[in-house]
């Protein structure tokens, strides 16, 4: 079995970088847009409507509007076009 020669592995972090540098990172300051304390991503809803896989509400169909949005059940009861309206997806 080949071997390198043997390699110092570097035991801190100042053998990898230099000192000045790694006092220029300890000075960054680094934000989101919005801070959610406690929030994952995913475990928050957003108030605008988008499309996603979440169901959000119904509204009577207007001239133009995506045909693939209708909720044809709805229509089969209530003889009108409705469309099925959802949340939108929003990133942390």
């Amino acid at each position: 079995m080949l071997r390198t020669p043997n390699i110092t592995r570097p035991k801190a972090l100042e053998d990898l970088l230099d000192p000045q540098l790694i006092a220029r990172f300890t000075q960054l300051d680094v934000a989101s847009r919005k801070i959610f304390a406690g929030k994952l991503k995913g475990e928050r809803r957003s108030k605008k409507r988008g499309e996603s896989v979440e169901f959000a509400d119904h509204r009577a169909y207007v001239s133009g509007d995506d045909i693939r949005h209708i909720d044809w059940n709805l229509v089969a009861r209530l003889d009108q076009l409705f469309l099925k309206l959802f949340l939108e997806d929003e990133d942390l």
